[in-house]
């Protein structure tokens, strides 16, 4: 399939930030606010926001959490108890399963809460019981298999980026569930049940129960249909992300060609981009690419995949979102110009 048909939708900003969409202006003249992502945290009140529902509006003082099902002692908890309990504080990124390549569903914070696996073992766990079921003050649940759920990383969170959590990012408590999308790392939990199964909220609509991140490169600069100054320098730049399923990324790799050519893979155009910043395979790598801009005009198009840690490449094919997650290269159109 022609990659003309892939590009369609735009590369709108990473989690919301508001930055140049287009430029005349050689790289001399550009200060690195051009980057997008432009830092490894979101941006205050940019994070992105999904529900199925109203926004539940919950009060710390009047909030319970019952830890029920097979569990050798039910237990009840408030907010003070898991604020007091030991803690951990770690940088995180989430992505929504539904996002279509190089859209703005996939932000970066740094969160504080309380390992999953603690809380658990307060209850007791028995021998049969084999996911963890999770029921929200929106009406959603989900599922986690009981061997995802224990491990040492699987936190519930009560703070994002030093603060208690917003109420739209799920307050009081969330689940942080690393390798998998937003659809298993459900917010404002009220009950968490040990049960032997459980078929989730997206899961009766058709969507994976599996639900885990796929290897993803978004371009952040330039966006889709941007005017291009000949004969000067740009930076292009973007994120990466596997949320730790492959090991994390090892490098970033730009194309820029003609669009003449009905795969970019069939071309040997790949160069290597700088991954600037960084944090653990559970975050974004952002990357950038110095591209000395040619002087003949037109149209080009701009490509971008990633290798992880453990060699898998990224892909050309597939562009949607499908019920698994979306997969395969961004692209971007951009339109050389005179000066």
């Amino acid at each position: 399939m022609n990659r003309r048909k892939f590009i369609q939708v735009a590369a709108v900003s990473v989690g919301g930030l508001t930055l140049p969409l287009r430029s005349l202006r050689p790289e001399s003249e550009i200060l690195e606010d051009i980057l997008k992502p432009a830092s490894m945290i979101t941006p205050k009140g940019k994070f992105y926001v999904l529900q199925i529902g109203e926004v539940p509006v919950l009060k710390a003082e009047h909030w319970r959490m019952g830890i029920t099902g097979l569990v050798e002692k039910p237990i009840m908890l408030n907010y003070e108890d898991i604020t007091s309990m030991e803690s951990v504080t770690t940088m995180r990124t989430l992505k929504c399963i539904g996002d279509p390549i190089g859209e703005e569903q996939m932000s970066n914070a740094m969160w504080t809460g309380v390992p999953l696996r603690n809380i658990l073992d307060k209850a007791g766990v028995k021998e049969e019981a084999k996911v963890v079921v999770f029921r929200c003050a929106d009406s959603y649940h989900t599922a986690v298999p009981m061997d995802r759920a224990l491990r040492e990383e699987v936190l519930l969170a009560y703070k994002m980026n030093g603060e208690p959590l917003p109420a739209k990012h799920g307050f009081p408590v969330r689940l942080l569930n690393p390798g998998h999308y937003g659809t298993k790392n459900p917010k404002w939990i009220m009950n968490i049940t040990l049960a032997e199964s459980h078929v989730g909220y997206w899961e009766e609509k058709g969507w994976d129960p599996v639900a885990r991140v796929k290897l993803a490169t978004l371009i952040g600069t330039p966006s889709n249909d941007a005017v291009i100054q000949a004969g000067g320098t740009y930076t292009i730049s973007g994120a990466a992300f596997d949320s730790g399923n492959h090991g994390g990324i090892e490098r970033v790799e730009v194309s820029i060609n003609d669009g003449i050519t009905t795969s970019v893979d069939d071309v040997n155009t790949w160069e290597a981009a700088d991954i600037w910043t960084s944090d653990s395979p559970l975050t974004w790598y952002l990357w950038k690419y110095r591209w000395q801009v040619p002087d003949n005009l037109g149209e080009v198009e701009i490509s971008a995949r990633a290798i992880a840690n453990d060699g898998l490449t990224q892909k050309e094919a597939g562009f949607d979102a499908d019920p698994a997650g979306a997969v395969g290269y961004h692209f971007v159109r951009a339109e050389i110009v005179s000066g």
